[in-house]
């Protein structure tokens, strides 16, 4: 009876202690681990989604005010309604270290003060020294992560909005979603270098900000400033006080050209040194005031920084995954380069569009290669270039010797049977269709593109205009130097029976019975248009492009409302 009663009072025993233990609440989990902060374990406090307490966020760029608002409270109902900055009882280790990189932010050309650095560090250190509500704690870190997610945009989008500078069509690649950027930072993550990976990756980018770096710290420098009226006065034995601002100009510079009789007087020394300045600069030296020599040497330290600025800025705008195999077109620089994983593959001139009718800026993709095309000519050139040419001319047919087919509603017309100069005449529907020829205006392949703005690149019958240093001579699309050379890159991977190879594509760009011979590439080819006026050529030096569209001056007065 003994031996029962004791093996029931264990039995009870042993009950009473598995009750206690699962009466028991868990352990906290620790918020650090070997001294790393955990945020999953950490004092989170739960945030309010409730759309208006997003749109009264602050948000230092009225562009993207509604697409960070927006952003933000994406963020917050992803990220389970959980603060990310403040903590209940302190600031995570991820506010510190967004405000030691914003202390940064100036090096690359962004201001601290459009992401409320001091006012959002000043704002946390009161919540803290004075114990204030877990609404304002919760109020502040919706304020932190818009002044993020702002951040990120503009180093991942830059910070130009426009999409018209004047007639210049200026389309930027779909902005990332920076709410990933955000979810995506883990405990092991350092923010500087998370912020590092947004940068371009291109080394004309990490040049161009080294050189900024530089120029913010050399004071402002005074030039004797040129300007003439009539510059193609300029010349041997021209004698004009402008002259002797060009040679102070020049000996400010390093380059002293010492007067053969009289210091106002173009003379061979001066011409000769000039010539010297222009090639030691990168532009064409003839001995000539060209537009393009004159902006060369009005230049000062703060133009040039500011100029090196905007283009850090472009590359941003631009700073698009275009894969393996792609194309730049830099439309300042009259060319285009072939890429493979990053690396230059080939190289040829351009002709871009004329400031009247400017090439887009604009990212694309190649959709096919066409051997022997037709041209459908637009009608704004049909109407503003080519009727007024048949009626100055008094040639009705003037196109039509050209080897175009002319329509109207669909029906081909004999252009002679047409009263071109009737004051109706741009009420009616014209199509003029240039037939496959080596003299036909796309030459003999076009690479079409994406766009709705018909452009494309193409080969050209006036194959001289290469030679010339100024090729803003199109009505908006490419032509090409060497069209079979790209033709041979982006067709090498096709498969099949066919080789491409350059003869292959000579015979195809020739053969009669094959008009209008499409071919859709294996591998895809993106295309960036771009417009930058400035790179850090081989020699490590800045040089400049011309502003041939004038967007220079309208963009830097839009970057300057942030400061720098």
């Amino acid at each position: 009876m003994k031996v029962k009663l004791f093996v029931l009072l264990g039995l009870l025993a042993v009950v009473l202690c598995c009750k206690r233990k699962q009466a028991e609440p868990p352990a906290p989990k620790p918020e650090y681990v070997d001294g790393k902060e955990i945020y999953a374990n950490a004092k989170t406090l739960t945030v309010d989604t409730a759309q208006i307490t997003f749109e009264v966020i602050p948000v230092a760029d009225s562009h993207y005010k509604r697409i960070i608002q927006r952003e933000a409270k994406e963020y917050y109902t992803r990220n389970g309604m959980k603060t990310r900055w403040l903590f209940s009882h302190k600031p995570s280790r991820l506010f510190t270290e967004y405000m030691a990189v914003l202390d940064s932010v100036s090096n690359y050309g962004l201001n601290p003060k459009t992401y409320r650095q001091h006012t959002l560090k000043k704002a946390v250190d009161s919540l803290y020294t004075n114990e204030k509500s877990d609404e304002e704690k919760v109020a502040l870190d919706r304020q932190i992560t818009a002044s993020f997610l702002l951040f990120t945009k503009h180093l991942t989008s830059g910070r130009l909005a426009r999409s018209y500078y004047g007639t210049h069509i200026w389309l930027k690649p779909k902005p990332k979603n920076n709410p990933n950027i955000l979810l995506g930072i883990g405990d092991d993550d350092a923010l500087a270098t998370v912020v590092g990976a947004l940068h371009p990756k291109t080394a004309q980018y990490k040049q161009l900000l080294a050189k900024y770096k530089t120029l913010k710290a050399i004071p402002d420098e005074s030039v004797e400033i040129v300007y003439m009226e009539e510059p193609k006065l300029f010349r041997y034995g021209y004698t004009d006080p402008v002259v002797l601002k060009v040679r102070r100009n020049l000996e400010q510079r390093g380059y002293k050209a010492e007067p053969e009789i009289d210091d106002m007087e173009v003379d061979s020394t001066l011409i000769r040194t000039l010539i010297r300045f222009q090639r030691d600069k990168g532009l064409l030296a003839n001995g000539r005031l060209t537009d393009a020599t004159i902006r060369r040497m009005n230049m000062t330290a703060s133009f040039k920084k500011d100029i090196v600025w905007l283009n850090i800025e472009r590359m941003r705008a631009f700073n698009n995954h275009l894969g393996d195999d792609y194309l730049i077109v830099n439309i300042p620089d009259y060319k285009l380069r072939i890429y493979h994983k990053n690396s230059v593959i080939g190289q040829m001139r351009i002709v871009v569009g004329k400031a009247e009718t400017p090439t887009p800026i604009f990212t694309d993709s190649i959709r096919f290669v066409e051997f022997r095309p037709t041209w459908s000519v637009p009608q704004s050139i049909i109407h503003k270039e080519m009727i007024p040419e048949m009626i100055s001319k008094e040639d009705p047919e003037r196109y039509k010797k050209r080897g175009y087919s002319l329509f109207e509603n669909g029906k081909k017309i004999e252009p002679n049977q047409v009263n071109w100069a009737d004051p109706n005449i741009r009420k009616r529907s014209f199509y003029f269709i240039e037939e496959p020829s080596e003299r036909n205006s796309l030459g003999l392949v076009k690479f079409a593109l994406n766009n709705g703005m018909s452009i494309y690149l193409h080969d050209t019958p006036t194959k001289y205009l290469f030679a010339r240093q100024d090729r803003a001579l199109s009505h908006g699309c490419i032509r090409l130097e060497q069209p079979t050379q790209l033709a041979r890159i982006i067709l090498r991977n096709q498969g099949g029976n066919v080789k491409w190879t350059e003869d292959k594509i000579k015979e195809a760009m020739t053969n009669e019975k094959h008009n209008q011979y499409r071919i859709t590439p294996k591998t895809k080819y993106m295309i960036n248009v771009l417009y930058y006026t400035t790179e850090v050529n081989d020699r490590g030096e800045i040089e400049l492009k011309n502003d041939i569209y004038g967007i220079d001056g309208e963009q830097l007065k839009e970057l300057k409302r942030f400061g720098s």
